[in-house]
């Protein structure tokens, strides 16, 4: 039989391992990015250099969104432990 509190424990560690995969995720993801790298077209303009910011940006704040999520969720799921 299912009890309230049983249930509670359930989803606090569901919520940690979404949590824990999620950031495993992200690091993953930021560790492929910093081994591949940027690649700089030549000869060096400003359209190229706002191009590779705009590239960085994009890569930084998707990486920044996935992690933040995944903190969120750790964090819920040991408030509920």
């Amino acid at each position: 039989m299912t009890t309230p509190g049983n249930t509670k424990r359930r989803i606090s560690i569901v919520l940690i391992s979404i949590g824990v995969a999620l950031l495993l995720i992200a690091s993953f993801l930021a560790y492929e990015e910093l081994i591949a790298g940027v690649s700089i077209p030549q000869p060096p303009s400003l359209e190229s250099v706002l191009y590779v910011l705009a590239v960085v940006t994009y890569k930084v704040a998707f990486i920044a969104v996935i992690a933040w999520s995944g903190a969120i969720l750790v964090t819920r799921g040991l408030q509920n432990l």
